[in-house]
């Protein structure tokens, strides 16, 4: 419909373009409405201010004009198409706000510096289709592969595909290129301000650089000198004191245990450890051979043999050599015991 895609017919040359011309009845209705406008070869050497009110645009077609920039189209950030063949572009500054842009035509222009146009390029994220042969970028060195390399996102680039193998050479190729561009120094650079500094700064920070310098030597030397007194290291070390005490405390233990069967007798340990452990006093157990008397002397005993074999709960003292650790442990130890009858 007229509302939707409105066409300009070619008529006298304009210094803007108006993209009201384009439609039926000037009212803003209409133009709310328009998504296409076709201003081809109208001899404008610019866009007019009345684009802010075609929100709704998709498509513009700007071909065949003086364009040397585009303008007041910060609006108009629905535009997905755009069409500049055949100006005098010399920047594309003014499309930034086409975050949308998938179709882009701008060949025969007075584009130049690659870097810089890429540098609003690949701001397009969705861009497909892109043209900028006969232009002064196009006839820069691997123009073609580093396009593919730092926009990836294009799948047609001046009216040919990007096919995979392409795409690897790119791969291979660009970021070689970008780290020997990287090496050359920069003539004229500018200094950001935060690191310019007045003549007080200056003599301040260098100052500091030597009192930290002197510092450093001055510990260096002190080190060395620490080191350098001369010691004798042909004898032996001296013994620790801790393994001097463990092997003290393991030779008492040993003569404390060579003197434990004279000096303690069974009973007693167990008594003792018995009394340590509850507080109490233990219950006496009546020996082994008043047991064995009371048992004789009952009626019913009958002599069995002439010998009996009982086992007794023998506590003996563990001393570990290397830690000087000791220990109480109860074995078992059997005894045999005479009885009287048949030999």
């Amino acid at each position: 419909t007229m509302a939707t895609t409105a066409l300009c017919t070619q008529g006298p040359s304009l210094v803007a373009l108006d993209p009201y011309q384009c439609i039926p009845v000037r009212n803003k209705k209409y133009a709310r409405e328009c998504t296409e406008v076709h201003l081809n070869n109208q001899g404008a050497e610019g866009l007019s201010e009345n684009f802010e009110d075609f929100e709704s645009l998709e498509v513009v077609w700007f071909s065949g004009n003086r364009l040397s920039r585009i303008d007041n189209l910060d609006t108009n950030f629905r535009i997905r198409e755009v069409y500049l063949q055949d100006n005098r572009l010399v920047s594309l500054a003014g499309l930034r706000s086409l975050k949308f842009l998938r179709v882009l035509l701008v060949s025969n222009n007075q584009l130049r510096n690659l870097d810089k146009q890429m540098g609003i390029l690949t701001r397009f994220a969705f861009l497909k289709k892109l043209d900028l042969f006969d232009n002064p970028v196009a006839e820069e060195p691997d123009y073609r592969l580093r396009i593919v390399y730092h926009m990836p996102q294009v799948e047609i680039l001046d009216r040919r595909a990007v096919k995979g193998p392409e795409r690897l050479t790119a791969g291979e190729v660009v970021p070689n290129m970008d780290k020997v561009s990287g090496a050359k120094p920069e003539v004229g650079k500018k200094i950001p301000p935060w690191l310019r500094h007045s003549a007080t700064e200056r003599f301040c920070l260098k100052a500091a650089g030597q009192i930290a310098a002197q510092r450093s030597r001055d510990e260096e030397l002190s080190l060395t000198s620490t080191f350098s007194v001369p010691r004798d290291f042909s004898g032996a070390p001296p013994e620790a004191r801790h393994i001097r005490d463990n092997r003290e405390r393991v030779e008492g233990l040993k003569t404390l245990g060579r003197d434990f069967s004279d000096t303690f007798s069974p009973g007693d340990v167990l008594a003792s450890a018995y009394k340590g452990a509850t507080g109490t006093e233990p219950m006496r157990i009546p020996s082994f051979s008043h047991s064995l008397g009371k048992h004789l002397a009952k009626a019913g005993t009958k002599n069995r043999g002439d010998v009996m074999a009982h086992s007794f709960l023998v506590p003996r003292r563990h001393i570990d050599e290397t830690t000087g650790m000791q220990s109480l442990k109860v074995g078992h130890e059997s005894r045999l015991t005479a009885l009287g009858g048949h030999h």
